[in-house]
């Protein structure tokens, strides 16, 4: 019987050749979604894996089911008789196969000079939870407390922190493009698995608003959103003294990042809410490929991925940690 040739290389989303120890490949016929053949269990170490099919005139797709790495679908293609299929796919990491290894304290490269300054600025920073506010995560996160961070609760917290820093800290205020929107950042008051709330210059708000006052001039960047939702979000302690609320996203090619800023009363410094695109837009931009189910919220391995398959190849790119 005549054949065809199929081969995968999988990636992960830097380019790296995958290493999984048990990945499962499924081929289907597009049409009616039969089964062609048995399936098939696989060690990857690195190199490409390749089959032989049967023949046909069906389209096929192979649904690939790996350990440590999302669920993914392959191109469809043609079973022709005689010809081959050569495809490479990146895939996500499987965020509760993977743990964080975070660069120490001390070893943080001099780009990380702001958020050691921010953190060092900051005592008592609390655990985000609108449900158990005001436990506090440690006296005052720098050196050794910051190194020994340990718990689900605090490693991911730190993860996010660190993706936020990153993603804040790489993109200027559009407008004089001298700061970097971290750099407005005073004193962080609480860090969870999606967000992080700081107090932050009053300029920050200043900017926010010239930039939603004249969004023709930022549509390509930027877009006003509503603030009301993030309203819960405001430590209980600070709901009283809320004057008013404003919200900024960033646009898919800026990293979708939103800033909600407080403004309240009888205080110099403004709130600062900001997260990583929760709304599922940007991991959106991906679901054709992945199947990407969302349980508790975005998780931070998931932004880690975004920021790697975005800035990745930048020279100096570095998230404080990587995942092993």
């Amino acid at each position: 019987m005549d054949t065809v040739a199929v081969r995968f290389r999988l990636a992960d989303v830097s380019g790296t050749p995958i290493r999984d120890p048990a990945t499962f490949f499924t081929f289907r016929k597009v049409a009616d979604n039969r089964q062609v053949g048995d399936q098939m269990q696989v060690a990857l170490d690195g190199r490409p894996v390749q089959f032989t099919l049967p023949g046909s005139p069906d389209v096929l797709v192979c649904e690939i089911d790996p350990a440590r790495f999302r669920f993914a679908r392959s191109p469809v293609f043609f079973a022709t008789p005689g010809t081959s299929v050569d495809e490479t796919l990146r895939l996500w990491r499987e965020p509760l196969a993977w743990a964080p290894r975070f660069t120490a304290w001390d070893d943080l490269p001099r780009s990380f000079a702001t958020l050691q300054k921010a953190l060092r600025a900051s005592p008592d920073v609390t655990f985000f939870d609108r449900a158990r506010p005001g436990r506090i995560v440690a006296p005052l996160l720098v050196k050794e407390t910051w190194n020994g961070l340990a718990g689900d609760e605090a490693t991911l917290a730190k993860t996010s922190l660190l993706n936020l820093f990153y993603r804040l800290d790489s993109i200027q205020e559009p407008i004089g493009r001298e700061r970097s929107w971290f750099s407005f950042v005073r004193r962080i008051v609480a860090i969870g698995r999606e967000r992080m709330l700081a107090m932050v210059d009053p300029e920050m708000l200043r900017l926010v608003n010239h930039v939603r006052e004249h969004l023709d001039h930022f549509a390509t960047d930027y877009e006003a959103t509503p603030a009301g939702n993030h309203r819960p979000n405001v430590p209980p302690a600070l709901q009283p003294d809320i004057v008013d609320m404003v919200s900024l996203k960033s646009t898919h090619r800026k990293g979708n990042f939103q800033l909600t800023l407080t403004r309240l009363r009888g205080m110099d410094d403004v709130l600062l809410d900001a997260d990583i695109d929760e709304s599922g837009d940007l991991l959106g931009h991906f679901l054709d490929l992945f199947k990407h189910k969302r349980t508790g919220g975005t998780h931070p391995h998931d932004i880690h991925e975004i920021l790697v398959h975005q800035d990745g190849e930048t020279p100096g790119f570095d998230l404080g940690y990587r995942l092993v």
